[in-house]
């Protein structure tokens, strides 16, 4: 008989903090991880609260859960915010998406590579029978142009979140959209490609090598990976044996 597929993770409806308290891996997590294994500096941790107090923040609150947005807040022009939500609706296939999807949801799953729990939290997911399977990321930008974004996805491995979401979901089609925060506000989407997928599976499959055996990264980053892994709480399991 043939083999079914696995089933699909749960999608759960967490809030953030519940989100951020499960102990699993996040592909920003494994941004820190690249981080230390580049020779940046760490990034500083944010509670939700604080992240609140960011543009991009204060943006996917307004498009994705608008009657939790507060007004009013410290260095936040609120005008703008609202601006770019209504550029993003008047694009009607993102209005669609938007009305039909589910925005917010969190999934912890087992990639089955590394062997490694991991989580993610995706902006939209789009689950309908008749419809591709379809998650939609929105990232604020100082991006020139279409093809600027383009560059950025890669730049700033959009495409490793790409990758990890989509493996997780098996989903059959990733959306990243791009909302200009400066004049002319132009929107660009841009479906990933297998090409872009192959990049991205390739950056979160390494790093996720590296946080199972820190002690394989160059003797040059060693205590600094070494750092971020401990920091990530996968300091004993990692540890070899005495």
């Amino acid at each position: 008989m043939p083999t079914l597929p696995a089933p699909r993770p749960d999608l759960l409806r967490l809030d953030y903090d519940t989100y951020r308290a499960l102990p699993a891996i996040a592909n920003s997590d494994l941004s820190r991880l690249r981080d230390a294994l580049d020779g940046r500096p760490p990034r500083p941790q944010t509670s939700a609260n604080e992240g609140a107090l960011s543009f991009g923040t204060a943006f996917h609150t307004a498009l994705l859960e608008p009657a939790d947005y507060v007004a009013g807040q410290p260095g936040l022009n609120d005008t703008l915010v609202w601006w770019l939500v209504e550029g993003v609706k008047l694009n009607t296939q993102l209005a669609s998406l938007l009305e039909h999807g589910t925005s917010e949801v969190s999934v912890l799953f087992t990639e089955p590579e590394s062997d490694t729990l991991c989580k993610l939290r995706a902006d939209l997911v789009v689950a309908h029978p008749d419809e591709p399977f379809t998650i939609i990321d929105f990232k604020t930008t100082g991006a020139r142009d279409a093809d600027h974004f383009l560059w950025q996805c890669s730049a700033y491995d959009y495409d490793r979140q790409a990758a990890f979401y989509t493996d997780a979901l098996r989903a059959e089609r990733f959306l990243l959209v791009g909302v200009q925060k400066n004049e002319p506000f132009g929107v660009f989407t841009i479906e990933v490609s297998e090409q872009m997928l192959a990049e991205g599976r390739q950056k979160y499959q390494r790093l996720l090598r590296l946080l199972k055996a820190p002690g394989t990264a160059p003797a040059f980053r060693a205590e600094a990976v070494q750092a971020a892994v401990d920091a990530l709480g996968q300091a004993e399991e990692n540890r070899p044996a005495e």
